[in-house]
Formats: C-alpha cells, sequence, structure tokens
C-alpha cells in the first residue's frame, strides 16, 4: 500500500481507537491510535454496502420535512425552515447517489481507487444531512415551547440510531455525522435552557460517547464477517492442492472479462504428460508434491491479469486476456511450456514430465468459454498423439507440434 492510499485510509477507513498507554511503554500520559486495517477486498466491500441505505434515508427525509416544517411553522422561525429544506435536499442528493453506485455495482465490481470517490459522495452528503439536523435541533432548543423540543428530540435519537445501524460500516463518516446532529443539540440546551434541560444535554452527551463505542465495535465485528466470507468464497473458488483456481474461480474471471477494441482472449488448456509413472513409482505424495510445484511454477509466470485454474487431476486451462495479436498467445503458450518441462526436485528424485498443451483465442466481446475450452482440449488431445507440446486449435494450424522445449509454435490462434 502506497503512502497517498495509507493515508486516505487513516483519514476515511480506519477504525482510530485511542489507546492510553503504561507509563513504562511511551511515558505518562502519552496516548497512540490504533488503526483497523482493511484490505482493499474488505475496503470495497464495505464501501458498496452504503448504496444499500435507501429506504432508512428515505425515512429519514420524509419525517425531517414534515416534523421539521410543522416545527417551522409554528414558531414561525425562517431559520427552521432553511434547515429543513436544506436537509431535505442533502436526503434527495444521497439517495441518487445509492442510485448511481448501485446501477454502477450491477455492472462488475469497482476497484479501490473508484470507491473512495463514491465514499467521499457520501461523506459530503451525509455531512449536509447531520449538520441540517443539528442545526434543526439547536435552535429549536434555543426556543421556550417544549413541545417542538420533543419533536426535535424524537428526530434526533431517530436520526442517531439511524447513523449506529446503517453508517458503521464506515466509522469515521457515522461518527462524523453523529457529532455534527448531536453536539449542536447539547450546547444549546445546556446554554439556553434550565437545570432539567442541562440535564438532558448531559443526558445526550452520554448517549452519545454510547453512540460512538457502538460504532467501532459495530464495523470491527463487520470487518471479521466479511473477511470471512471473503476467505469462504476464495476457498470456494481455489483448489486447495494447488493453490491455483478452480473451474468455479475460471468462470467468473472470464465472466469479468471487459475487453474492449479488437483485444481478443485465449484459453490455454494442457494435461502433463508422463505424471502416472511418477505417481506409481514415487507414489502419491510425490505427485501432490509435483503438482504444488508445478502450480507455484504457474503462479510465477501467470499474473493478474491472467489466471490459471486446476481442472482435473493434471489437468490445467490458463486464461489470457489483453491478447493483442496471435503472437501473444503463442509467446505465452511457450512460456508455459517451458518452465513447466524443466525437472522438478521430489526429496532425493528428479523427475520430469511433458505437457501437451492446447491453445484458443477469440474477441473478448464475443468469447464463449465453453467454446474456447472445447476447441483448446481438441489441440491438446491432438498434439498429445503427437508425442506432446504445443498447438493452437483449428485445422489450418498445420503439423509441427513443438515438443517440449523446442523453439518453435504455429503462428495462427484461432
Amino acid at each position: 500500500m502506497g503512502e497517498k492510499d495509507a493515508k486516505r485510509r487513516i483519514i476515511v477507513g480506519f477504525v482510530i481507537d485511542p489507546v492510553l498507554l503504561s507509563g513504562a511503554e511511551t511515558g505518562s500520559g502519552t496516548w497512540r491510535m490504533r488503526a483497523s486495517v482493511e484490505s482493499d477486498e474488505v475496503y470495497v466491500a464495505l464501501v458498496s454496502d452504503l448504496a444499500r441505505t435507501a429506504l432508512p434515508t428515505t425515512i429519514l427525509g420524509v419525517t425531517f420535512a414534515g416534523v421539521g416544517l410543522f416545527v417551522a411553522q409554528a414558531l414561525g422561525h425562517a431559520g427552521l425552515t432553511a434547515a429543513v429544506a436544506s436537509g431535505v435536499l442533502a436526503c434527495l442528493c444521497k439517495l441518487a447517489l445509492m442510485i448511481g453506485q448501485t446501477r454502477r455495482l450491477a455492472r462488475r465490481p469497482y476497484a479501490p481507487r473508484e470507491a473512495r470517490l463514491w465514499e467521499w459522495g457520501h461523506l459530503l452528503a451525509t455531512i449536509g444531512v447531520a449538520s441540517s439536523v443539528g442545526a434543526f435541533a439547536a435552535m429549536v432548543f434555543a426556543q421556550p415551547q417544549m413541545e417542538p423540543q420533543m419533536l426535535a428530540t424524537g428526530l434526533l435519537f431517530g436520526y442517531s440510531s439511524g447513523v449506529v445501524a446503517h453508517l458503521f460500516i464506515r466509522p469515521v463518516l457515522a461518527c462524523g455525522a453523529l457529532l455534527l446532529a448531536v453536539l449542536p443539540a447539547i450546547a444549546s440546551a445546556a446554554w439556553f435552557g434550565d437545570m432539567p434541560h442541562r440535564i438532558l444535554a448531559a443526558m445526550f452527551g452520554l448517549f452519545l460517547v454510547g453512540a460512538l463505542q457502538s460504532v467501532f465495535s459495530a464495523h470491527r465485528k463487520a470487518i471479521r464477517q466479511i473477511r470471512l466470507r471473503l476467505d469462504m468464497a476464495a476457498l470456494a473458488r481455489s483448489d486447495t492442492l494447488t493453490g491455483l483456481a478452480n473451474r468455479l474461480g475460471l468462470r467468473e474471471a472470464f465472466r469479468t472479462l471487459s475487453g474492449t477494441g479488437d483485444d481478443s482472449v485465449a484459453i490455454h488448456c494442457f494435461d502433463l504428460d508422463r505424471f502416472k509413472p511418477v505417481n506409481d513409482r514415487y507414489g502419491h505424495a510425490a505427485g501432490d508434491a509435483l503438482l504444488q510445484e508445478l502450480g507455484a511454477r504457474l503462479r510465477l509466470i501467470v499474473g493478474p491479469p491472467a489466471l490459471a485454474a486446476r481442472t482435473g487431476g493434471d489437468e490445467f486451462v490458463v486464461l489470457q486476456p489483453g491478447v493483442r495479436h496471435p503472437g501473444e498467445a503463442e509467446r505465452f503458450a511457450r512460456r508455459i511450456l517451458h518452465a513447466l518441462s524443466a525437472p522438478y526436485r521430489l526429496g532425493p528424485e528428479t523427475v520430469s514430465v511433458g505437457l501437451s498443451l492446447g491453445f484458443a483465442c477469440a474477441p473478448s466481446r464475443t468469447a464463449d468459454l465453453e467454446d474456447l475450452v472445447r476447441r483448446a482440449d481438441a489441440a491438446s488431445y491432438a498434439v498429445k498423439r503427437q508425442g506432446g507440446g504445443v498447438a493452437p486449435s483449428g485445422p489450418a494450424a498445420g503439423p509441427p507440434r513443438a515438443r517440449a522445449g523446442a523453439d518453435s509454435v504455429p503462428a495462427t490462434c484461432r
């Protein structure tokens, strides 16, 4: 994580938790801030959840408009009308933001950089709502009438409970909203009121402290739950032996492809030659160790956005997006062939296996995974009958099936 991203997380993404350290550690009275670090996946998931608060925002907007206009009319206070108008407008802006975010999420997940923009949009809208609620409550408590103060108290508690229940996923945003809404009411009740109002201000302060603590606690639990959910999802999409993707992971990665222009996607299918004799001679544990080493080699040469998957015992599929000309797929196939054909060290023994690799290409916008796998698999079986090596799909590919370790690969990617 870069310095800029780290600063951003401290501002809007970290849980700030003051902890008084002992004098022996840092000196008497020194405070440190502990940050609950969010991974990019967790951060994106939490920001995405901000789009799911449309109903509470609608309820707040309707309630604020009804209660606020009634109180403003009863007191004949133009400032109250302005506070209500600005609060309702901020609610509408927040709803529009949620609609846009929901539509964006329906297309595909976004990156952390884009998530940060959505989070700042929610921050600005929330500041507008919270400051309007706070200004409204402060002006009401500056008046002597009790009935409007009762309504303002109900509005304030309703808004605060909604913030704790729905915005805890972004704790700095939630705490800022609580402070903007509640502190003006506390100050107004304590300054303009009598002793009962000062007691009410003290109650507001105590409840505010409890609400802030609840936000941090709920956020920590949310992080744990999302991490568990992401871990389980990763397990469901990965092969436990090699750490590569499995069939489900391959399908989901293919589905998220977004090729543009003349980009193509290539699928490489291969299985291992002479793998069964390794299992028969050295045992299944040695075979598993070989597959694990093969997976490690694949991860070194197949980096994002490409993806390697184990689809069977010794069967593998490599997804290569962003192919701009056939030579890219050929060179990538050659790299896989050479890297995986090198000898494997299994304890005191050294063994070698060959590859039978076929590959197929199609335009990203129209590519079909099943069709590409079928064509690449057919090419793999064809080259296997020739003794192993690499071959593209398609009848025009020609006969040359490059042997393991050979330098020539046909010049077509069909």
